[in-house]
C-alpha cells in the first residue's frame, strides 16, 4: 500500500467512519474505552485507600492514554488533508489544527503537563464518538438543543444578567443593614454577595444569618425573587429542549419547506 492510499484509508477511519465498517468500529470503541479508563482512572486517584496501593497502575495507564491521544491526534492532523477545505498540506493542517474539535484534541494531550489536573476533560472526547458508537439520535439531538439554545442566547443573557443585578443589589442593601451589627459575618459586599447568591440559589448558608427585622424582611424577599429570577434560565433551557425535541420529529416538504407531520 502506497503512502496516498494508506492516507485515504486512515482518514476513513479517523475522520469519516462508517459503522458498516468492523475495523472502524472496534477502533472507535477501543479509542472510547481508553477514554473512560481515563475519567474513571482520575476518580479513583483522588481516593487516598486506592490511589496510594496503585500508583503504578495509575501511572501506567496516564503514561499509555497520553501516548495514544498523541499517535491518533499527529494522525489525525496527517491525513485531514483528504479533505477538500484542508488540502493545502500546511495551512489546511494548520485551519484543521484551530478546529473546535481538534483544540479539543489538543487540550486533552496537554493536560498530561498541565499545574492544574484537567484530565477529566477527556470525557468531552466521546463526542466525537457519537456517529461510530451507534448513537447518531444522540449526535443529532446534541445539535438541536445546541441550536435551540443558540437561538435563545439573547434571553439566557438577559435573564443572566437579571439575576446579577439582583443579587448585586440585595447584597449591597443587606450589607448596609447588617454591617454595623455584624461586622465579622456581613464584612464587605463581596462577602454579602456570597451570601446572597447561595441565598437565591436556595442552596442557604447556615453559618450567616440576618439578626435585624429589616434583614431578616430583605432575607425574605430574598428569597422569593430568588424563586422567579433564577428560574428564569431553567425555564428558557427547558423551552428549548422541548423544541428541540418537536424539531427532531419534524418532517419538512422538500418542495415548500412545510411540516409534513400537519397534513
Amino acid at each position: 500500500m502506497n503512502h496516498s492510499a494508506l492516507r485515504a484509508r486512515l482518514f476513513h477511519l479517523l475522520h469519516k467512519p462508517s459503522r458498516a465498517n468492523v475495523l472502524t468500529r472496534y477502533i472507535n470503541y477501543f479509542l472510547a474505552a481508553v477514554i473512560l479508563v481515563n475519567c474513571i482512572a482520575v476518580a479513583l486517584e483522588t481516593v487516598p485507600s486506592i490511589a496510594g496501593p496503585n500508583k503504578v497502575l495509575f501511572h501506567l495507564i496516564e503514561a499509555f492514554s497520553t501516548n495514544f491521544f498523541i499517535v491518533e491526534y499527529l494522525l489525525r492532523l496527517w491525513v485531514c488533508v483528504e479533505q477538500g477545505r484542508f488540502s493545502p498540506p500546511i495551512s489546511g493542517r494548520i485551519k484543521y489544527a484551530l478546529q473546535p474539535l481538534s483544540l479539543l484534541d489538543l487540550l486533552v494531550i496537554l493536560t498530561f503537563w498541565a499545574p492544574w489536573d484537567l484530565r477529566f476533560l477527556r470525557i468531552f472526547r466521546l463526542t466525537r464518538l457519537l456517529r461510530v458508537l451507534n448513537l447518531e439520535g444522540l449526535d443529532h439531538s446534541f445539535k438541536s438543543i445546541s441550536n435551540a439554545l443558540a437561538k435563545r442566547k439573547h434571553l439566557l443573557i438577559v435573564a443572566i444578567l437579571l439575576m446579577v443585578i439582583t443579587a448585586y443589589c440585595f447584597a449591597a442593601l443587606l450589607y448596609l443593614i447588617e454591617h454595623s451589627v455584624q461586622p465579622d459575618k456581613f464584612s464587605s459586599i463581596p462577602e454579602t454577595l456570597w451570601w446572597a447568591i447561595v441565598t437565591l440559589t436556595t442552596i442557604g448558608y447556615g453559618d450567616i444569618t440576618p439578626i435585624t427585622p429589616v434583614g431578616k424582611l430583605l432575607s425574605g424577599a430574598i428569597v422569593l425573587v430568588g424563586i422567579g429570577i433564577f428560574a428564569l434560565p431553567t425555564a428558557i433551557m427547558t423551552a428549548a429542549i422541548l423544541d428541540a425535541g418537536t424539531d427532531h420529529h419534524k418532517k419538512d416538504c422538500p418542495h415548500c419547506g412545510g411540516d409534513l407531520n400537519q397534513g
